[in-house]
């Protein structure tokens, strides 16, 4: 039964699911992130399970970082299966009464409660003090581990997140409830016709959305400067340790970025379905009149739902691969630092991170 459901599923087909259907971003993401992470661990554990340390010295290492980069993961697949539970909840369980303020800002508590719960890890189990001082010390700064181009991302997707939130706020009309969450578009030439009123993403998700996105910074950035700080345990676990370090750090800075992602992607197709409200219908007595509806932003808000969900599968895969890249294994370690430095050299290099 399934071989010619699919056979018949065309090009159009499968567009027009996405469009409306926001699971089938998931399983798309899915797919790629699968992807991605297989060919990640191809190219790259040949170089990570190279000889250097070992014994009780390289299980002490994973154990310092196994807890947060498990954390980090779990988080991610959290994140991204949030997306999905919350669509369902929200369509086939919830009984629809009032505004469900969660449907936008969920991804973004999960994360915060996520990195977090990795916060806390990275302070007690991932930090202590070093079993030999590593010298000369060096000044470490929450952006030490990160990498340039991944934080001016972070920094543009919430900013377009925030702009989205207050431009969408302030065009929004409150309900017969006080509740923020109506687009209302005047009928031209018919001033004795009621506006239409339709669902939008106002202040009623747009505060939530705002509140989620600053704890989640100041989670991120926290966990950041406490991934930076926390002294190394000897001179010859330097360089296996900022391979982890740096691990962290992209595991907070993609997640962080995904979950404002996939926020700003159901905040634009709230938008987008404003966007493509056209025409008011009035049955009357006697007859049908229909108006056509103009709004000033009308195209921008359709650009913006058709984009939608190409930054919801962009998100949900970034979220996946966090959750696929970062899961400890059995034979894993970063890049070791051999124990003695090699002839002529002056000692591991622990001044900058990358």
């Amino acid at each position: 039964m399934l071989i010619p459901l699919f056979a018949t599923f065309g090009p159009l087909d499968l567009t027009g699911a996405i469009a409306t259907w926001p699971p089938m971003s998931f399983v798309l993401a899915l797919v790629a992130a699968a992807t991605v992470v297989a060919i990640r661990a191809n190219t790259s554990g040949g170089i990570e399970r190279g000889a250097g340390l070992i014994g009780e010295r390289r299980s002490a290492l994973r154990h310092r970082y196994a807890g947060e980069h498990l954390a980090l993961a779990g988080t991610g697949v959290a994140v991204a299966v949030s997306f999905v539970l919350e669509f369902f909840f929200r369509g086939y369980i919830w009984d629809g009464f009032g505004a469900s303020w969660w449907r936008v800002a969920t991804p973004l508590v999960v994360a915060v409660i996520g990195i977090v719960a990795a916060l806390i890890l990275i302070r007690t189990r991932g930090s202590g003090a070093p079993e030999r001082p590593v010298s000369p010390p060096v000044r470490r700064s929450w952006v030490s581990f990160s990498s340039p181009m991944a934080l001016v991302a972070l920094t543009i997707a919430a900013l377009t997140l925030v702009g989205t939130t207050i431009a969408a706020g302030l065009a929004s009309s409150p309900n017969d409830d006080g509740d923020w969450l109506w687009l209302v578009i005047p009928i031209p030439n018919a001033a004795d016709v009621d506006p239409l009123r339709v669902v939008f993403y106002g202040w009623i998700y747009g505060v939530p959305a705002l509140i989620a996105l600053v704890l989640l910074a100041v989670a991120a950035w926290r966990a950041l400067a406490r991934n930076a700080a926390r002294p190394f345990l000897r001179p010859e676990t330097v360089a296996t340790e900022r391979a982890a370090r740096r691990r962290t750090a992209g595991g907070v800075v993609w997640l962080t970025t995904g979950a404002s992602l996939v926020t700003l992607a159901a905040a634009w197709r709230l938008i987008g379905n404003a966007g493509s409200a056209t025409t008011l219908t009035v049955d009357g007595a006697a007859a049908t009149t229909s108006y056509d509806v103009a709004w000033r932003y009308a195209e921008l808000a359709s650009l913006a739902g058709a984009a939608a969900p190409i930054v919801e599968i962009v998100a949900l895969c970034m979220l996946l691969v966090v959750g696929g890249s970062l899961v400890p294994r059995a034979d894993h370690t970063s890049v070791a630092a051999p124990a003695t430095p090699a002839p002529g050299a002056s000692g591991p290099d622990v001044g900058y991170a990358r």
